[in-house]
């Protein structure tokens, strides 16, 4: 790799940090705590009836758009680019 490549594949994580990527990692990984557990399937897999509530029967799909665009937005983000440049990766 070249020091023009190295240098712009730097700029393109500008504003990024360990701490944020760590951050979003634990929240998405809390708020799935409660999609998996109120999920159809691992309910049946494992035998259990998961406390129901008035909208229980969305929280699955409502916590799992907010960790898939908390978690992923920055991903999704950073893929149009490479995906339009046609260098993927």
């Amino acid at each position: 790799m070249d020091h023009d490549t190295h240098h712009a594949n730097h700029d393109r994580h500008a504003g990024h940090s360990v701490a944020m990527f760590r951050d979003k990692f634990w929240l998405s990984s809390l708020l799935s705590i409660p999609v998996i557990l109120w999920s159809h399937d691992p309910q049946e897999w494992l035998g259990y009836e998961a406390p129901a509530f008035v909208g229980s029967m969305y929280l699955p799909a409502i916590l799992g758009t907010l960790v898939f665009f908390y978690g992923g937005l920055v991903f999704i983000r950073g893929a149009i680019p490479e995906l339009r440049d046609r260098r993927p990766g």
